[in-house]
């Protein structure tokens, strides 16, 4: 066992039964409970006696650090309790705390057994001491005697018969009295010795379930922050014109101008000689080749005919002649197109997710909203896993270009589960009263003595099972042909001796000079309960 003690941190909503297996897993020795400013399990005075019994079982002795609130409810539960944690250290190992000891009643009756005199255990939780052994007074409620008397008397012809029964009446009556007020009486005061049961724990399947479910919606915004360009060159075609007599080679990439919009031929051509005609002229040999504009945008979309000058010197002379010829190397027949050199903003993959993670967390918090619990404290209620949501809107999204923003749209299904804690409670409790391993040989629960706490939930398919902390106390059973047995003639000393392992016992006997319990039962006066309760002796 060490003598430092163990530190644990409770968190504010730690159920009471992890803690419990927190503090069994400890090292034996001092425990130190360091509670925020509020936690569950140390919010009552009956889990702190859980916590404290948990303890105790295995040789630990469990303290408390906390503020007044939970100071003044582990003074209540018998628990030490400290404002800082090196109060605690430097207090004296095991220090006990404050606690009042408990009693619980048993009544014994003499006579026949009635359904008004039946003893009943009712479980409903009640504040328990945590110490192994308490002594509980028990009331005893012995019906009175019916008196005696004599009967009415109708004076008829036997008047002297009736007289004489009388009188014998009378003297046996009075002799009954008399031997009454001499012969040797005993009171035995009895108080059974508790012991803590459990505390024991149970996992109960809640046998009745209400299903909620629905659908949460929402949407999202899709905002584009990428940009797309597009630079393209013109395209078109021109006709390239020899006018000499000889064919003339021009191979591609030869340049050709609008102005100062350059184009370059895209293949090579063989354009024919000319040809003489009958008026004296040369009518030039021609041919077609495709052109692209050496840069890009809109500037090389000219005109048809808008080319007309060959860049190439070389290739101009040789289809031009002689340099003084007028007529045209080249001409475009229609317009060239295709000049672009522009940007606009452009949706990319990376906005559509960042939009979709939005949208599915808005969905699991409304969803979470929708199942949260309503507040009552006698509800237990579990969510069930969600399922991935529908989202519409995405598809073709990433890529869409002159487009600043769009919408996506998604729904959530979901489903509770909810038990009612009560119920719970009472099947732990009768768990516990039918349970054949909790009660030790020759022992019964003490009334009112049951404690509950209702711990950590989990739910299996639709099914919610719960982990519940059940305590109580038992003492031995009292039978007064027993005790009888035991005690018959003994010394007042001798029979509270014998009663000892059943509890602490006390014997008065009556009147002074009787030095010995009578062996005669009905002058034997057997009370369980307390010393607080029996008074003088009841003596007749």
């Amino acid at each position: 066992m060490s003598d430092l003690p163990a530190v644990i941190y409770l968190e504010a909503d730690g159920e009471v039964t992890s803690v419990v297996r927190r503090v069994r897993a400890a090292d034996p020795g001092p425990v130190i409970l360091v509670t925020p400013g509020r936690s569950r399990a140390t919010s009552s005075v009956v889990t702190l006696r859980l916590l404290a019994r948990a303890g105790s079982a295995d040789g630990r002795s469990v303290s408390v650090v906390g503020d007044a609130l939970t100071r003044s409810l582990a003074a209540e539960a018998g628990i030490a309790a400290f404002a800082t944690l090196d109060d605690a250290r430097r207090a004296e190992p095991g220090a006990p705390g404050t606690a009042e000891p408990q009693h619980a009643s048993i009544s014994v009756v003499r006579g026949p057994v009635t359904d008004e005199t039946a003893p009943t255990l009712a479980a409903v939780p009640l504040a328990a001491d945590p110490a192994d052994d308490v002594t509980r007074p028990v009331a005893v409620v012995r019906p009175a005697p019916r008196p005696r008397g004599p009967a009415h008397t109708v004076i008829t012809g036997r008047a002297l018969q009736v007289a004489l029964i009388g009188a014998i009446t009378a003297v046996l009556v009075a002799a009954l009295v008399a031997a009454a007020v001499v012969l040797p009486a005993a009171t035995v005061t009895l108080a059974p010795r508790s012991v803590a049961v459990g505390p024991v724990t149970y996992t109960i399947e809640a046998d009745e379930t209400e299903r909620r479910g629905g659908t949460a919606s929402a949407t999202a915004e899709v905002v584009a922050t990428g940009t797309y360009a597009i630079q393209q060159a013109a395209s078109g075609a021109v006709v390239l014109f020899n006018w000499t007599f000889f064919p003339v080679d021009v191979p591609a990439g030869t340049f050709v101008a609008a102005g100062e919009q350059a184009f370059a031929t895209q293949a090579d051509v063989v354009v024919p000689r000319g040809r003489l005609t009958p008026q004296g002229t040369i009518a030039a040999g021609d041919a077609e080749v495709a052109v692209v504009a050496a840069a890009v945008g809109p500037a090389a979309n000219v005109d048809a005919n808008a080319i007309n000058v060959v860049v190439n010197e070389d290739v101009d002379d040789r289809l031009g002649g002689v340099p003084e010829n007028p007529e045209p190397r080249v001409l475009n027949p229609a317009p060239t197109t295709g000049g672009v050199d522009t940007t606009g903003p452009e949706i990319t993959q990376q906005d559509v997710d960042a939009a979709l993670e939005a949208l599915r967390g808005d969905l699991a918090a409304r969803a979470a909203e929708a199942v949260a619990p309503s507040g009552d404290a006698d509800e237990i209620l579990l969510a069930s896993e969600l399922p991935e949501p529908t989202i519409t809107g995405v598809e073709g999204l990433a890529g869409t270009r002159d487009q600043e923003r769009a919408e996506i749209s998604g729904e959530l299904p979901w489903e509770a589960f909810v038990a009612d804690r009560a119920s719970i409670a009472e099947m732990a409790e009768q768990r516990f009263v039918d349970d054949p391993e909790v009660l030790p040989d020759g022992h019964e629960l003490l009334a009112d003595s049951m404690e509950v706490a209702v711990g950590e939930a989990s739910l299996a398919e639709e099914l919610i099972q719960v982990e519940v902390l059940v305590a109580a106390r038992a003492a031995p059973s009292v039978d007064r042909a027993l005790v009888m047995e035991r005690i018959g003639g003994q010394t007042a000393p001798a029979a509270e001796a014998a009663l000892a392992d059943l509890g602490g016992a006390r014997v008065e006997l009556w009147p002074g000079w009787v030095s010995t319990v009578p062996d005669m039962d009905w002058r034997v006066d057997v009370r369980i309960g307390g010393p607080d309760e029996t008074g003088g002796p009841d003596a007749p």
